[in-house]
């Protein structure tokens, strides 16, 4: 049987590697400078009680695009989703003396339901630190895990 099959193979096999059809370009398409563009995604997992608030400090490398979502809600103790409206925003952390991040005064905020793609998008430089921050505004009912994505240059 595995003579039989490979016989039927190797035939298959040569054909397709001596067919001349879909050819591979001989000439680079496109810009040959490369690409000097790197962005990076940061996710930000914690849990959030009621009427409570949670940030994350995070810096750019360059000046560019930076979207802040918020990609999950679920309960702690079972399976599912909480589709609740949140408060998400970004600003500029706020350090003590010691220059230890302690909070985050916010530029830009807006409420959002869970979802999938970019909620909060803004052009920000690598002049500040900032920070993403997620706040309950009543819709909690108990305590539940998050995910927060950031991409930024």
């Amino acid at each position: 049987m595995r003579l039989a099959a490979l016989i039927f193979i190797f035939p298959v096999i040569l054909a397709a590697a001596c067919d001349n059809s879909n050819s591979l370009p001989t000439t680079p398409s496109g810009s040959s400078q490369p690409s000097t563009s790197s962005s990076a995604t940061e996710r930000f997992d914690d849990v959030i009680s009621p009427r409570e608030s949670k940030f994350h400090p995070f810096s750019v490398g360059s000046s560019g695009t930076t979207t802040v979502n918020l990609a999950s809600l679920s309960p702690l103790d079972h399976p599912g989703v909480i589709t609740a409206t949140m408060e998400i925003g970004w600003g500029k952390t706020v350090k003590d003396d010691d220059g230890n991040v302690v909070g985050c005064a916010l530029a830009k905020v807006l409420q959002a339901a869970p979802a999938l793609t970019a909620q909060l998008t803004d052009t920000l430089t690598p002049a500040a630190d900032y920070c993403a921050n997620l706040a309950d505004v009543g819709g909690l009912r108990e305590s539940a895990n998050f995910s927060i994505r950031i991409s930024h240059p």
